[in-house]
């Protein structure tokens, strides 16, 4: 999963692809023709970036004149559609690697507009093999990736005679947030979005093979009024087109243009329309009072919105050193066990976690998978066991950590020093009724050598005095689908989960505000991962997932739902790729909502082309 790999183009690449394309937008729906014969003069705002003049006279339903900041009259092919009292129109200025689009509103005036360009020099190029950068060191990078479209809102009105100026504009928002629709275009694309944050939004391509990934955009999300909205979102990480859709919650229609560089690198600008199926909302965190209409402070702290084009973006393909067979070899010398050291590098560091238990010391048994997969575990104390695979002779010393999840039900995990590469255990043992799981991992994907690469074994525990049932096992479940869930793992970081696919979920991080003052939630850092969903009985569940393209950390994270406990364990590289650790993870969760996507992943949806 997650390999979605495009060519990185660069400064004169871009532009060749540029040269050889027609600016003339596509549209399967055809153009509205409500622009045709008016003038529109366009006045923008000078904050947070000074807009420029926008003077348009519309000559047909695809041709306009452009005076941008006085200059002579430009001629360009442009496309609009419109929805209800809005239009949406969208140019390419000839000659050059930019164009707009502009989202009018005829009752008020209000005119929200989009820049839209590639950058006109050679991107930075930041060699993983090398090198590695930190959110703040990203933030701070001015553009580098040539084939991503960049981005600026400007907002303004447009001028009528008799009229006095609005006051109001289009207005950063969070009265959507988590909310969640499916949504059927008329180019053939069937897509489950979530708006996650006003920074941030997830995406669910249905259509296509990898249409399993929860995919996570960059977006400025606004509002027009109580039912209509703006969504720009841009596909950072990814192909790097931009798109910019204005829709309507009472009709669930919706209008838009994509422009950028496609999986095939070549130019795409096309208007398309839509038809929404509304799903539901998860729970939201903001203050009650928190109008939504300006950044949080975590976003703030990191992006200077004064420059021309900033966002908030996430760039986990720049953020860990790429490593080498040689360089895991070496890290693997340098283990770092449920202790200091790691808090930094290990992902979601805890200081909510639940208390080490005792319950296993003493007892010794064998774990049996019903795939043959069997480990002999001896259990001296309340941190150190020894174990052996199935036909070794030798026993291995080893560090561990258990904790008591439910009555009788216990999960614990150590790691396997002198593996090569290096491999973990995590364990659930039901010693109620004899059921147990394995998780075996081992570091180096055929993607990635940071990966760890879990394996999951069902079966039974052996052992004197327990006789365990025979049919049922633990095993995967579909029944976490579709749910949303917080986590505090410390008083300084919380997060939002959703499980928005059956083998991915997304993350929105929380950073709390300062103490005694309400926490803006407006605009979480967001990704997401491919994962898996286990079940051990009712209420009892674990999600592992693997962060693929990035620190490859792998976190085995079981929840109790009825005590609304989390406990587990992370495990992985450092960033740097100069040690590995292991260390305990907790959190105190709260069910965030649930939505029914039961209709929306099947085989049929997958090939649904209407």
């Amino acid at each position: 999963m997650y390999r979605l790999n495009y060519t990185q183009l660069n400064k004169k690449q871009v532009e060749d692809v540029l040269a050889k394309a027609t600016f003339a937008p596509k549209s399967a729906s055809g153009f509205c023709s409500k622009l045709v014969g008016k003038t529109l003069k366009i006045v923008l705002d000078k904050l947070p970036v000074e807009g420029p003049s926008l003077e348009y006279t519309f000559k047909t339903d695809t041709k306009l004149a452009l005076i941008e900041n006085g200059a002579a009259a430009v001629e360009c092919d442009y496309g609009a559609l419109s929805l209800k009292n809005i239009t949406l129109f969208s140019h390419m200025v000839p000659g050059t690697k930019r164009g707009y689009t502009v989202i009018v509103n005829w009752d008020t005036t209000v005119v929200t507009a989009y820049e839209m360009w590639f950058i006109d020099y050679e991107g930075e190029v930041i060699d993983t093999n090398v090198a590695f950068l930190n959110t703040e060191e990203i933030s701070k990078l001015p553009p580098f990736i040539n084939r991503e479209v960049q981005r600026q809102c400007y907002y303004g009105y447009f001028e009528e005679a008799g009229k006095t100026p609005p006051e109001q504009r289009d207005k950063l928002t969070l009265q959507l947030e988590n909310c969640m629709i499916k949504w059927c275009e008329d180019r053939g694309k069937h897509r489950l979005t979530t708006y996650t944050s006003t920074t941030f939004t997830t995406l669910v391509e249905l259509d296509t093979p990898d249409g399993g990934d929860v995919l996570t955009l960059v977006a400025d999300l606004l509002q027009i009024n109580d039912s209509m909205f703006i969504h720009c979102f841009g596909e950072v990480e990814y192909s790097g087109r931009l798109s910019v859709e204005v829709f309507d919650l009472f009709s669930m229609k919706k209008v838009g243009v994509c422009m950028g560089i496609d999986e095939d690198d070549a130019f795409e600008f096309e208007l398309y329309k839509s038809k929404g199926d509304y799903l539901g909302r998860y729970a939201a965190f903001f203050d009650f009072n928190d109008k939504g209409d300006q950044y949080s402070t975590f976003i703030t702290d990191r992006i200077d919105f004064s420059v021309k084009g900033a966002r908030a973006s996430y760039r986990p393909s720049f953020m860990a050193k790429k490593p080498t067979v040689d360089e895991i070899t070496e890290a693997s010398k340098d283990i770092k066990l449920f202790g200091a050291g790691m808090a930094t590098e290990m992902v979601m560091a805890s200081a909510h976690t639940l208390p080490d238990s005792d319950y296993c010391v003493g007892k010794e048994c064998t774990f049996r998978g019903d795939d043959g997969y069997a480990v002999d575990l001896r259990f001296k104390t309340i941190t150190e066991l020894e174990y052996r695979m199935e036909g070794e002779k030798d026993w291995k010393t080893e560090v561990y950590r258990a904790v008591e999840l439910d009555e009788d039900f216990i999960v614990f995990g150590f790691y396997r020093s002198g593996s090569n590469p290096p491999a973990n255990f995590s364990f659930a043992i039901d010693f109620n009724n004899g059921l147990a799981t394995c998780i075996s991992s081992i570091m180096g994907s055929k993607y990635d050598l940071r990966d760890p690469v879990p394996s999951y074994h069902f079966g039974i525990i052996e052992m004197k005095g327990l006789t365990p049932i025979r049919i049922f096992r633990h095993g995967f479940t579909d029944e976490l689908l579709g749910r949303a869930f917080t986590q505090s793992y410390s008083d300084a970081m919380s997060s939002v989960h959703i499980y928005n696919a059956p083998h991915s979920y997304s993350w929105t991080i929380i950073n709390n505000a300062a103490p005694g003052s309400p926490a803006n939630r407006a605009g979480g850092y967001v990704w997401s991962s491919p994962c898996e969903y286990l079940k051990f009985r009712d209420e009892l569940y674990a999600m592992i997932w693997v962060e693929q393209k990035w620190s490859g950390g792998l976190c085995t994270l079981f929840r109790n739902l009825r005590t609304e406990r989390e406990c587990g364990f992370g495990y992985g590289l450092t960033h740097d790729a100069k040690s590995i650790g292991m260390h305990k993870m907790g959190a105190k969760s709260r069910d965030a909502g649930r939505i029914d996507l039961s209709g929306i992943f099947t085989l049929h949806n997958f090939d649904v082309k209407s």
